[in-house]
Formats: structure tokens, C-alpha cells, sequence
């Protein structure tokens, strides 16, 4: 073979390496970019868009409570516990319940309360306080053990059926049992 002619082959062969390198350049960097786009974490629901989806509903029994919980895209909380410790008539007009509730799964920031009477919201509070026999029967830690009494005063006639309802993180509740209004 001449040096004319391996010269040309050389040039191609640089030439063919070059494009071949070009190539593998734009398919790697079109991978990574798919992938990218593919794996982006999608940005959660805010937590009020749930809350205000729930409130849009009548909510008048525990099942309707389920029922609109299930549509503004909540689910029932196997890690959240809570009782109602009392029911009592503070006047004509209203009743306070007193009881507590967490979130074993949850950190130290409070859980939501919710009071539907007659299908609309009555009361709205939170968690607040210690309840040192809660936390060693649930073995609490973190924080949690901070917020878990709460109190809650609101309009009830004699024979209406409040429904109490606790909102934990990443869009969890649960329903907690009460008595009808003394």
C-alpha cells in the first residue's frame, strides 16, 4: 500500500472515529436527559388542597366521612391512634371534647382536628400537650409525644351526631368515635 493510501485510510478512519464518537456523545447525553425527565420526582399535593377538598363535602356520619376522605384523596391511618376522653355540654349552645390523638409515624409537629356537625365543619384544632400514659402504651418518641391532647369547643344541639375526624402527614386520617351531643 502507498503512504498516499494510507494516509486516506488513516483520515477516514479518524474521520469514522469522530462521528462515531460525535454519536455515542448525543445518545448518552439524550439517555441521561430521558432519564432525568422520566425519574423527576413529581412535587407533592399541598396538604391544604386535601383539607379543602374534604371540607367541600357533607360530612354528617363516619361513612361519609370515609367517603369524602377517600375523594379529596385521603387514606385511613393505620398509624394514628386517638379516643375521646369526654363529651360535655359547656352551655346551651356548646359541648367540648376533650381527648387525645397521634401519629406513631409522625414527627413533632401537631395533628389536625376536625368537627363536622350536621354535615358541616364545626371546629377545627390541634394537638398540643404530653399524655405520659399514651406514650409509654404507644412507646413514643421524638417529639411526638409532645402533641398528642387536644380540646375542642363547638355548636351541638342535644342529640346531634358530631363527627370527629384527626389529619395526620402525607395525606392520612382517622376517624375517631364519639357519642352523639349531650
Amino acid at each position: 500500500m502507498s503512504v498516499c493510501a494510507a494516509m486516506k485510510s488513516t483520515k477516514m478512519l479518524t474521520r469514522s472515529s469522530t462521528i462515531y464518537l460525535g454519536l455515542a456523545a448525543v445518545v448518552l447525553l439524550a439517555s441521561f436527559l430521558a432519564t432525568l425527565w422520566l425519574t423527576e420526582p413529581k412535587a407533592p399535593e399541598a396538604p391544604h388542597l386535601a383539607l379543602d377538598r374534604l371540607l367541600s363535602r357533607k360530612v354528617s356520619s363516619y361513612s361519609e366521612l370515609n367517603d369524602a376522605a377517600a375523594a379529596a384523596g385521603l387514606h385511613n391511618a393505620e398509624s394514628m391512634h386517638g379516643s375521646v376522653d369526654s363529651l360535655k355540654r359547656t352551655n346551651d349552645r356548646e359541648v367540648a371534647v376533650v381527648g387525645w390523638l397521634t401519629d406513631v409515624e409522625g414527627d413533632a409537629t401537631p395533628v389536625d382536628l376536625l368537627v363536622f356537625v350536621g354535615g358541616t365543619l364545626a371546629a377545627k384544632g390541634q394537638t398540643k400537650g404530653e399524655r405520659p400514659d399514651v406514650t409509654r402504651s404507644l412507646g413514643l418518641a421524638f417529639g411526638t409525644e409532645k402533641n398528642i391532647i387536644f380540646q375542642v369547643t363547638f355548636a351541638c344541639r342535644a342529640g346531634d351526631q358530631p363527627v370527629v375526624a384527626g389529619l395526620g402527614l402525607a395525606k392520612r386520617y382517622f376517624p375517631i368515635p364519639v357519642s352523639k351531643c349531650p
